[in-house]
């Protein structure tokens, strides 16, 4: 996704908007790839300040992934507000732009690995998978029972509360 900043150079200061939708390439993150099955959508303006361009606006997408208890499909909405600064000689930590454009491909991706939460969760109360039948728990209780083999630390407690 690019922009035009030709104008805003030109006008130090002045303030341009402008809302985009559009794909976002798949992103591969700690072994997991997110796609953009429905595209982005962003909201966006910038500046230029003289010397490089304040880039800030919301992106807004969904994202199909696997629960990370139970393992079910769901779509997960991200919403992320950003602000970034645009340099055509970024230093470190900054994004660079050519000639007169902008593309703010990667600082979008950037901004959707940021705001990914450490675990994906189908729901706040997901309760996971049975550890012995492999049962997904949201449905019922499979009737496993607790675990009583010996390998939990914490087994000899359950006595106590007897």
């Amino acid at each position: 996704m690019k922009i035009d900043i030709a104008e805003a150079i030109k006008s130090t200061g002045e303030e341009f908007t402008a809302q985009l939708h559009g794909a976002l390439p798949d992103i591969e993150f700690l072994g997991e790839r997110y796609t953009f099955p429905d595209g982005v959508d962003v909201r966006l303006s910038w500046r230029y300040d003289g010397e490089g361009v304040i880039v800030t606006g919301r992106l807004d997408a969904r994202i199909p992934v696997r629960c990370a208890r139970c393992l079910a499909e769901f779509t997960y909405t991200i919403g992320a507000d950003f602000a970034e600064y645009y340099k055509k000689q970024p230093e470190e930590g900054m994004y660079a732009y050519e000639d007169e454009t902008i593309d703010f491909t990667q600082m979008l991706e950037d901004n959707v690995v940021i705001n990914l939460p450490s675990k994906l969760l189908c729901r706040e109360d997901c309760k996971g998978l049975c550890s012995r039948c492999g049962a997904d728990l949201n449905k019922g209780d499979c009737g496993c029972g607790p675990e009583t083999d010996g390998t939990n630390p914490f087994a000899g407690l359950s006595d106590k509360l007897k």
